[in-house]
């Protein structure tokens, strides 16, 4: 077995699209979602996923972004690590930084997908825990001043998924907070170049025996500063 992948269920959807593709899939370790808020509690997750690769693996590709300095000082003595430059799982489906950074000028949006809304922890899921909790009048407040720099909801189309049913679930809540329901373009072109071994420049490149070092908003190993 030469490259195995390690993945969070977050895009579990957009990886299973691809993965159907290929003719000799990549074997994928699937890493719970919801940890994204305790970037230490996922690094901590994904070196134990890490460790447990068998010996013989040449590489270890990490489909995440850098999820909040969450893949820093990551490292295995017997592998090669990869991890697409994305700062994060948004920045991943929507086809880059640039992209991301360039979408954030034109609409201050808050992403989604089927994924971020399926698992726990997410923000759909907080709205209703805090329905609960406070009410709905103290609700509201909180979550306005939350999303009081938002303008949309942006849901990201990668063509895995209908995103009808999935916009209609989160309907009441941008209706009560003023924000409007969109929906952009996204692409499956680096998750398809990541489990087809494509690894170009848009992916960091780590020797075994290496910890991924994070500077300047880029993630560079310590061999390459």
């Amino acid at each position: 077995m030469k490259t195995v992948a390690i993945a969070c269920r977050t895009i579990e959807d957009e990886i299973n699209v691809v993965s159907r593709t290929l003719s000799d899939p990549l074997p994928i370790v699937w890493v719970e979602s919801g940890l994204h808020n305790f970037p230490a509690k996922l690094k901590e997750r994904i070196q134990q996923e890490i460790d447990k690769v068998s010996s013989g693996v040449e590489n270890i590709l990490l489909l995440y972004g850098y999820c909040g300095n969450s893949i820093e000082g990551l490292v295995t003595l017997q592998a090669q690590l990869v991890v697409p430059k994305v700062e994060d799982c948004i920045s991943l489906l929507l086809g880059g930084n640039q992209i991301r950074r360039d979408l954030s000028r034109e609409v201050p949006a808050f992403y989604l997908t089927d994924g971020w809304l399926r698992y726990e922890s997410n923000i759909y899921w907080e709205y209703e825990q805090c329905l609960k909790k406070y009410g709905e009048a103290r609700a509201l407040r909180i979550f306005k001043a939350m999303f009081a720099h938002y303008s949309t909801l942006n849901f990201i189309d990668t063509g895995s998924y209908d995103l009808t049913p999935v916009m209609k679930r989160t309907a009441d809540l941008a209706l009560n907070l003023n924000l409007e329901q969109a929906i952009v373009p996204g692409t499956l072109r680096l998750i398809t170049k990541a489990l087809q071994e494509e690894w170009d420049e848009d992916f960091l490149k780590v020797p075994a025996g290496v910890p991924i070092h994070l500077g300047f908003g880029e993630a560079t190993s310590v061999s390459q500063r």
